[in-house]
C-alpha cells in the first residue's frame, strides 16, 4: 500500500464510494470520513480506514485530515427541504472542510472538490458549456455548489485546490436513474421534457477523472467539467434502457402544469415526512431551464483523461448490476 494518504468525505455515497474504489485500485491508503448515520454497505470488506464523527465538529475534521496527502471533498446533498439546508451542508460544510485542510500539514498535495454542472447552469446558446463561461445556476442546489467552488478557490494561494464539475452521474449503486429503470421494466418511459439534451458521465469514468486531478500538477488551481463526449436526450436514454432490460416501453409525456402540480403535492408530503422531495419545483426549474450539456475538452487536453465507457455500455453495465442486486 502506498505511503500516500487520501482522505475522502462522503465516501459512503454513490459518487464517493466509486472514488474510494479508484483510489484502492491505485493502491492508495484511504481514510473515509463518515457520519454516525452513514451506511457502510459500499465500504464493507474494503481495506479502508473509517473515521466516524460530526462533520460540523471542526476539531474532529482537523484531526481526521492531519497527515493527508490528498483530500477529496465529495460530501454534500443534491436534495434539501430548504435553501438554508443546502447552504448549511454544501456551503458551510465545504468551508469547514477547507479550514480543516489548512491544518492537514505540509504533506497535503491536493484538495479536490466534487462540484456539479449545476454550479455553471445550463447552456444558454445550445452549445456545450465550457469552464470559461460565466456561471448561471438556476436552482438553490446550483447556487450552493457555486458558492462552495468560490470558497474553495479563495484558498487557492494556501491550498492546492481543484474543482471537478460532473453532469448527471450514473452507474452501479445509483438510486436516481434506478427510478427510470423501474419505470421501463413496467413498460413506461417518462419523458420530463420534449427533446431536452444533456450530458452524462459513468461513475467509474468520473472516479478516473478525479484520479487524474489528484496526480497531475497541471490540474492545480483549475476547474474541469468531466463528461462523456456523447450528448444525449430523454428519447435516446429511454431507448437504451429498453435495450439493456430487453423489454419495450410506452413514452409518457406529462404536460408541465401537471408536473408542477405534482411537485407541489410531493413537496407537501415530503414536508410532513420531514424529508426532501424527490420531485420539486426547484428540480423542474432545472429541467426546463435549457440544455444541460457541457464540454470536457479542457480535461482531455490538459490531463489526458478520456472516458472509457460509452452510454450504451454504461447503461448495460448498470442494468446488469441492478439485476444482480435485485433492484430491478
Amino acid at each position: 500500500m502506498s505511503a500516500v494518504l487520501a482522505v475522502v468525505t462522503g465516501a459512503s455515497g454513490f459518487v464517493g464510494s466509486h472514488i474510494v474504489d479508484e483510489l484502492l485500485r491505485r493502491e492508495i491508503r484511504v481514510r473515509c470520513l463518515l457520519r454516525a448515520t452513514s451506511s457502510l454497505r459500499w465500504l464493507n470488506g474494503k481495506p479502508v480506514e473509517i473515521e466516524v464523527g460530526d462533520m460540523e465538529d471542526a476539531a474532529w475534521l482537523a484531526a481526521s485530515m492531519r497527515g493527508a496527502t490528498w483530500i477529496v471533498h465529495a460530501a454534500g446533498i443534491t436534495r434539501a427541504r430548504s435553501t438554508a439546508e443546502f447552504d448549511r451542508v454544501n456551503v458551510q460544510g465545504t468551508d469547514r472542510v477547507l479550514r480543516a485542510a489548512l491544518l492537514a500539514g505540509s504533506s497535503l498535495g491536493r484538495f479536490v472538490l466534487i462540484s456539479s454542472q449545476a454550479a455553471a447552469g445550463p447552456s444558454a446558446d445550445g452549445r456545450p458549456v465550457s469552464e470559461g463561461a460565466r456561471p448561471a445556476p438556476v436552482s438553490a442546489y446550483g447556487v450552493s455548489k457555486l458558492r462552495a467552488e468560490e470558497l474553495t478557490f479563495l484558498m487557492r494561494d494556501r491550498l492546492p485546490v481543484v474543482s471537478i464539475r460532473p453532469p448527471a452521474v450514473y452507474g452501479p449503486r445509483d438510486d436516481a436513474l434506478l427510478k427510470a429503470f423501474v419505470a421501463v421494466k413496467h413498460h413506461l418511459r417518462p419523458e420530463l421534457k420534449r427533446g431536452g439534451r444533456f450530458s452524462m458521465i459513468y461513475a467509474e469514468d468520473l472516479a478516473r477523472a478525479v484520479g487524474r486531478a489528484l496526480t497531475d500538477d497541471r490540474a492545480l488551481g483549475e476547474t474541469f467539467f468531466a463528461a462523456a463526449p456523447e450528448i444525449t436526450n430523454y428519447g435516446e436514454v429511454g431507448a437504451e434502457l429498453e435495450r439493456a432490460l430487453g423489454t419495450w416501453a410506452v413514452r409518457l409525456r406529462l404536460p408541465m402544469p401537471i408536473l408542477y402540480a405534482g411537485a407541489i403535492v410531493a413537496e407537501a408530503l415530503a414536508a410532513l415526512a420531514r424529508r426532501p422531495a424527490v420531485l420539486s419545483r426547484q428540480k423542474l426549474r432545472e429541467i426546463t431551464a435549457g440544455d444541460w450539456i457541457c464540454s470536457s475538452a479542457k480535461i482531455r487536453a490538459r490531463l489526458g483523461w478520456e472516458p472509457e465507457v460509452t452510454l450504451r455500455d454504461g447503461i448495460r453495465r448498470t442494468a446488469d448490476w441492478y439485476r444482480a442486486e435485485r433492484w430491478v
